[in-house]
């Protein structure tokens, strides 16, 4: 349906109706009847392309993207431009044969409505059982239950430290695109704000949720605003449990048996004494657990050196994923010119020393380059920044395309020297974040860019699941 699609349009957009009325030249009640379905999308839409043009225009940021390719499932060849995003848009608007499911009600819905949703019996219908605590079903009501939730959180002025767990399945918030899209970019308002997350994690799951899990993740962590925990002992799985609690704001309790969500009840409360016996609960839990992985900013950079150098001094093989590739990768020509324009002979000295620990670990240990694809950055200069430039002292550089085509030609001769060099390219990288595994060893994520945000996982489960996903081409 148009409505309910061009709704979480200009949502993820963060466009309000009237912003859009007065740059398209409509009037905003009128748009808000569009979005709210009260008026059908009139079969000569001449005004469509404008408002696709505008709404594209303000799909820039990278939680955006994540939404929309939730969303949308928009392929990367639409993500080129901004008019190739605004006619994939009005296709994808028109199109009536993709649909999406309604996104969950507000908190402030009336009393007729909350009645209506007292009696229904269909899964995922919430009963107004008291002024501080709502009940929810099955996963279409967590969903329901977590926007909800998520929608009280960014109505707060003042930032607060969430507290997240759940062993409980993750479907309720895969199997539903449009609302992972929601999910994603609620997610990102809220640590836009300035509040931080504590989150212990189950890394004893089924592999499938685990890849599903660090795939959905992985640029909330770049953020920097989460602190990631483990329980490091076996549990014995009969029993599930959810608490996501914003200690000033509200809480959602559920519970599930062997990962059986159907009918399962979610509770919404906000009475203050229930949160704060549920923050006693988490914290008590979280006293148990461990640090999930260790998390390097620019203050203990060295500590970040120190550990990748044990990993690349480590047997197995190896998988690195990322915009541009690293500086071993160039050819020496290029170097030469970088060195040149930044004043940093020092560059080949470096790119000598990382030159021939390759040649030396490439004759017995294999390495996969995952890269992104040469058409895909052909007009997107703003990706083709050195990664890691600051740790190169070569803040600030970015190479031409036809210096990234050198590059990739480079590379293609190393593949055929080296039969242990495996070269693969895609659309499907996210900017700025890369990440070196190396198998049965650990994994590094690191942003590309500054300020210098990374993470070092060694947990067997958790870098099994990182393999996993670089290996069978589950990227981020």
């Amino acid at each position: 349906m148009f409505s309910k699609k061009f709704d979480a349009l200009l949502n993820i957009a963060e466009i309000s109706n009237s912003q859009l009325g007065r740059n398209v030249n409509m009037d905003s009640s009128y748009i808000g009847r569009l979005r709210t379905g009260a008026r059908p999308l009139a079969k000569k839409h001449d005004y469509l392309p404008s408002i696709c043009s505008y709404i594209a225009n303000h799909i820039q940021k990278d939680y955006q993207i994540v939404a929309l390719r939730e969303l949308a499932d928009i392929p990367d060849s639409s993500l080129n431009s901004s008019s190739d995003m605004a006619l994939f848009l009005e296709m994808w608007l028109v199109n009536e044969n993709v649909d999406v499911v309604l996104p969950g009600k507000s908190a402030s819905v009336n009393n007729k409505e909350k009645s209506k949703e007292s009696n229904s019996s269909q899964h995922g219908s919430a009963s107004n059982s008291s002024l501080s605590e709502n009940h929810f079903y099955g996963n279409e009501g967590k969903r329901k239950a977590v926007e909800q939730f998520f929608n009280m959180i960014l109505k707060e002025e003042k930032p607060q430290t969430l507290l997240l767990f759940s062993d409980e399945s993750f479907e309720w918030l895969y199997e539903d695109r449009e609302f992972a899209a929601r999910w994603a970019s609620l997610f990102f308002q809220i640590i836009a704000k300035g509040n931080k997350v504590q989150i212990i994690h189950t890394i004893s799951r089924d592999m499938n949720d685990m890849v599903e899990a660090v795939s959905r993740w992985i640029p909330l962590y770049m953020t920097g605003a989460i602190k990631p925990y483990c329980y490091p002992k076996l549990r014995d799985g009969l029993f599930q449990r959810t608490m996501f609690i914003a200690p000033n704001t509200a809480a959602i309790l559920s519970s599930c048996v062997q990962q059986n969500t159907r009918d399962m009840l979610n509770i919404l409360m906000t009475d203050r004494k229930a949160i704060r016996s549920l923050t006693t609960e988490y914290m008590n839990f979280l006293d148990l657990c461990r640090p999930l992985m260790k998390i390097f900013t620019r203050d203990n950079a060295n500590d970040m050196h120190i550990n990748i150098e044990k990993m690349l001094g480590s047997t197995g093989s190896s998988h690195i994923s990322c915009m541009i590739p690293p500086v071993f990768a160039f050819p020496k020509s290029i170097v030469d010119a970088m060195a040149v324009q930044t004043g940093n002979d020092n560059l080949i000295t470096l790119w000598e020393q990382y030159q021939n620990r390759f040649k030396s670990n490439i004759l017995d240990r294999k390495l996969t380059m995952t890269l992104i694809n040469p058409e895909a950055i052909r007009e997107k200069p703003e990706l083709l920044h050195i990664p890691m430039d600051n740790l190169l002292h070569a803040e600030g550089y970015s190479l031409t395309y036809e210096q990234y085509l050198g590059i990739v030609d480079f590379l293609s001769q190393l593949e055929k020297q080296y039969a242990n060099l495996t070269i693969k390219y895609t659309n499907k990288l996210t900017n700025n974040i890369i990440i070196y595994a190396k198998e049965d060893a650990g994994v590094i994520v690191a942003n590309s860019g500054s300020p210098l945000t990374a993470f070092a996982i060694t947990d067997h489960a958790l870098s099994h699941a990182f393999w996993d996903c670089l290996e069978n081409g589950v990227l981020f």
